[in-house]
């Protein structure tokens, strides 16, 4: 009887799965929402079930995705069920909602790897060299709306010089994406669960965060490795400016959990932490300071933890 009803759940949840693939398919608005929402029929029914069930449904799923969207279709799957079935298992043994996120970003990292290897192979498409092409088209039709226009090109060079380190940033931007695209399922799967009445961790207010303090060590790594002036273009000038990139804005998060410890103790409304907020990026702007400001906040909160020297209004 038990069995009876997974299958029966099982073709259920299949048949729904394959309602959202095929919007994520032919519709294109949805498809900006897909990546994030096709992950949900997995973790639901794992989390309802165990992990052989939901690998029973994602080889299901490959079947129905080759039929309506070949190598495409498969790709999709590939990338929405090895999500789903890594955060239904973590959400199924109880973990934070911290390693849940750390599942996920793993495997969406190994999916869009997964799926830059594919797309070389199979179909024969370069993304570095296609972000290349698209970068140039882009600062082409710039130089030329200047020139047009009476403006002086030589402005140009500075986003050319941006330009060239765009391919090397590639890792930061892989990282970052599949980091952010976890963070948006995990809160698609906590909306969605919670009116199923099924208990899903959540996050700790963002005032408490506290990140490992060896992420300062590690930023102090990339620090001398960057006046080291590695030569553009070598491997260790890319690990070098992408470590330092992924490091400085994980730090920047911490200096904004300290601005919003500070704004909790003193009972400052949400309009005004929006508008400090808003006033730091827009001031970033025209001169990187205020985020630096920031990022200097978070070293000295790792270092010596100045969250808990903070003391709340009685």
């Amino acid at each position: 009887m038990r069995n009876t009803k997974v299958l029966v759940e099982g073709a259920v949840v299949s048949g729904i799965y394959t309602l959202l693939f095929l919007m994520s398919m032919y519709i294109p608005f949805f498809s900006l929402f897909s990546l994030f929402i096709l992950p949900l029929p997995f973790i639901i029914y794992l989390y309802r079930h165990n992990l052989k069930a939901g690998l029973l449904l994602w080889a299901v799923t490959f079947g129905v995705s080759l039929a309506f969207g070949g190598i495409n279709g498969i790709i999709v799957t590939l990338f929405s069920g090895l999500t789903g079935i890594v955060m239904g298992e973590l959400y199924r043994r109880k973990k934070s909602a911290f390693a849940v996120l750390l599942g996920a970003s793993l495997a969406n990292l190994l999916n869009m790897l997964g799926t830059i290897i594919i797309a070389q192979v199979v179909m024969g498409i370069n993304f570095v060299k296609e972000l290349e092409t698209q970068f140039q088209s882009a600062i082409g039709t710039a130089e030329d709306f200047y020139r047009s226009s009476g403006q002086d090109p030589s402005q140009i060079e500075k986003f050319k010089e941006q330009a060239e380190l765009i391919p090397m940033m590639l890792p930061t931007y892989i990282i970052g994406g599949a980091v952010i695209l976890a963070f948006l399922t995990h809160l698609a799967a906590r909306m969605l669960m919670k009116r199923l009445r099924y208990d899903i961790p959540s996050f700790p207010p963002f005032r408490e965060w506290n990140l490992p303090k060896s992420f300062l060590w590690y930023y102090i790594v990339a620090i001398v490795l960057t006046f080291s002036t590695p030569d553009k273009g070598t491997a260790l000038y890319i690990v070098t400016i992408n470590l330092y990139m992924i490091l400085s804005f994980v730090l920047i998060i911490q200096g904004f959990t300290v601005i919003f410890y500070y704004a909790w103790i003193k009972n400052w409304k949400r309009k005004r932490i929006i508008l400090l907020i808003i006033l730091l990026f827009l001031l970033n702007s025209f001169l990187p300071i205020p985020l630096e400001v920031v990022k200097f906040l978070g070293i000295i909160d790792l270092g010596f933890m100045i969250k808990k020297r903070l003391k709340p209004k009685q």
